[in-house]
């Protein structure tokens, strides 16, 4: 019992000396990477060494990543009252362990990034809606017509992106770039009538058989392209990844492009009677039918504005992948362009008393050169106001049916999400 008691005495005393030892003495810390550490040992454990470096404050470090703590004294000699990080020559010296300290970078890296971008659209996208709502309603209102609508409004673009970053410090970067944002969306516009009635003349009347069908497909192009300078916050989270908050200016040029083919057909079939019912003759066939294309083209300049916040994690020594999220503000209202209309159309007929068949046919384009317009149109048979834009060849006026008129505007307002890859030079 007396040699256990001295035994676990003795083990105390060394023990004691140890802690002593190891506080009274700095010490140098050798990682497996290679970097070498020095402060002053506050507590060592089974998992854990907690160390006061002089500059970096109190270190709590994994033992996983220690290779040997070498006690030392520092040398009487040494004039320097700063303890300096000593770092090792490996073979990529620009990235630390630590996330303490910020990551170093290289002076240039470039930026190539896509995705998608969310727009408001303002008054195209309000165009786009009131045209289906306005189908919707003509359909209610006519039990005799069919009218349908789809038309999908200019909502997600898709956006490339490139940049050429200057690392002035590790946490501060300029950018300039170049960004490319594009989408088209076609819409559908079927209206078809058909009607049998008595049509009652001076002297005569006649039962008729009616047909007609007029059919749209509008497609708008928006595509914008801004040149821009960007600032970026970065803030180091761990050894591999740095959040970034970043904003900048961009000037835009906007481009609109609009084609809508048409094709509208009627066909119609008549039997001619006396008053007291006497047959007298048969339009045996009226075919009319007519195609042709609007068309216009508008460009705009404007300055915007843009705002985000990403994360960049590090993949190798030199490649990084990147995830941003960012807000835009930009609104084009003074479109310029020019506008063009083709058409032809045909028209056969044939009367029962006669073995001839007649036709007719024309051809012929217009062009013009302005801006593009917006107004509201009051419609006189749902009650209802719809919104308009189209490029004209002057401002129209303002009457009972056509209200608030104005140039349009068409934003890119709304939330960008890209994915990317950043390459250090």
């Amino acid at each position: 019992m007396k040699k256990v008691l001295l035994r676990f005495f003795l083990f105390s005393i060394v023990m004691m000396i140890i802690v002593s030892v190891s506080t009274s003495y700095s010490a140098k810390i050798h990682f497996k990477n290679g970097n070498i550490i020095r402060g002053k040992i506050i507590s060592i454990d089974d998992a854990f060494v907690t160390i006061e470096e002089q500059f970096l404050g109190i270190l709590k470090i994994s033992r996983q990543k220690i290779i040997i703590i070498e006690p030392f004294r520092e040398e009487k000699k040494v004039k320097k009252k700063r303890i300096e990080l000593e770092i090792l020559k490996q073979e990529d010296p620009y990235y630390s362990d630590y996330p303490t300290k910020k990551r170093k970078k290289k002076l240039i890296n470039i930026y190539l990034a896509g995705g998608f971008s969310n727009i408001n659209g303002g008054d195209l996208n309000g165009m786009i809606r009131d045209w289906n709502e306005a189908y919707e309603d003509y359909d209610a209102y006519f039990p005799t017509a069919s009218f349908s609508a789809d038309w999908k409004q200019l909502k997600w673009m898709h956006n490339l992106k490139g940049e050429i970053l200057f690392n002035l410090s590790p946490s501060f970067s300029i950018g300039l770039g170049i960004e490319y944002l594009t989408k088209k969306n076609k819409g559908i516009l079927t209206f078809d009538y058909e009607d049998t009635g008595r049509v009652y003349e001076t002297g005569y009347y006649y039962d008729v058989v009616f047909e007609e069908n007029d059919h749209w497909e509008p497609e708008h192009k928006l595509t914008a392209i801004p040149v821009t300078v960007n600032t970026y916050l970065f803030i180091p989270v761990t050894s591999k990844a740095e959040l970034f908050i970043t904003g900048g200016v961009g000037y835009y040029f906007g481009k609109l492009k609009y084609n809508t083919p048409y094709q509208y057909d009627w066909d119609l079939q008549a039997d001619y009677y006396l008053d007291d019912g006497t047959y007298l003759v048969s339009l045996e066939y009226d075919n009319y039918s007519e195609e042709g294309t609007y068309t216009y083209e508008a460009e705009c300049k404007k300055i915007g504005f843009h705002a985000g916040i990403g994360i960049d994690i590090m993949l190798y020594s030199n490649i990084s992948l990147v995830v941003e999220g960012n807000y835009r503000y930009v609104n084009f209202k003074d479109w310029n362009g020019n506008g063009k209309e083709e058409w032809s159309w045909y028209e056969e007929w044939k009367w029962s008393d006669e073995l001839d068949i007649y036709y007719d046919s024309d051809s012929g384009s217009e062009s013009w050169k302005e801006k593009i317009w917006y107004w509201e149109y009051d419609d006189s048979d749902t009650g209802e106001r719809y919104k308009r834009i189209f490029l004209l060849d002057e401002k129209p006026e303002a009457d009972a049916e056509r209200k608030n008129v104005r140039q349009a505007k068409i934003n890119l307002n709304g939330f960008s999400l890209r994915v990317g890859i950043k390459i250090s030079f």
